[in-house]
């Protein structure tokens, strides 16, 4: 596949920032527009597309992995399941940044708290 300036096809390592904490991630575009998000307490999944030249969007529903007690991390609000993040990204090179808002929600999927998000990454590998 011949890829163009924003097509974000492959591994990549960031980092997203909100309400001033940050977070590490690796995440994984597919050709087919699929998203795969692990952090060191979560995993996720969902889609994404080109937008423009250097530009792209992305979904993710990032799910928190319990531990054996069935408690959350740390770092997550109480009573919080996932968090739905929305972002949109231009592309340089090897590297994107973006920003969206991140929709922190509970089992049963009602809105624990909506808070906004910024992110860069760095190419791990294509494909």
């Amino acid at each position: 596949m011949t890829q163009s300036v924003g097509v974000p096809v492959g591994r990549w390592s960031g980092r997203v920032v909100y309400e001033g904490k940050v977070d590490e991630y690796t995440v994984t575009f597919d050709e087919n527009g699929d998203v795969s998000l692990a952090t060191a307490d979560s995993t996720g999944s969902g889609s994404w597309s080109a937008t423009g030249g250097d530009t792209f969007s992305f979904s993710v529903k990032e799910v928190f992995i319990m531990d054996e007690s069935g408690a959350a991390p740390a770092k997550v609000l109480p009573g919080a399941a996932y968090v739905q993040i929305d972002i949109d990204a231009q592309r340089a090179g090897s590297t994107f940044t973006g920003a969206g808002v991140a929709q922190v929600c509970g089992a049963d999927g009602s809105l624990i708290h909506s808070i906004t998000a910024q992110t860069s990454a760095e190419r791990l590998s294509v494909n």
